[in-house]
């Protein structure tokens, strides 16, 4: 393998480094997204059972859970195109 990147020169080199480092960005931001959403979810899943072994109905779930959300919809005109 090492002979393959000593015939090339430094012009070859640095594209192929080019290349090679933002495909690596692309796929790591990619992987760091999926597994950021994964996460997300894991922890809303274990607040939801949380709760409910806490004995909070559905609605108080929703309410919680939409609590920081702008487009959550409570003490909201339903017609009104802002919520804030």
């Amino acid at each position: 393998m090492s002979h393959v990147f000593m015939n090339m020169n430094y012009g070859e080199f640095m594209g192929f480094l080019a290349l090679g480092g933002g495909l690596l960005i692309g796929f790591v931001a990619i992987i760091g997204g999926i597994w950021s959403d994964v996460r997300k979810r894991e922890i809303a899943a274990g607040l939801k059972h949380d709760m409910l072994e806490r004995g909070m109905s559905a609605e108080d779930i929703r309410m919680v859970l939409d609590a920081g959300k702008k487009s959550s919809g409570i003490g909201c005109d339903s017609r009104a195109s802002y919520c804030g």
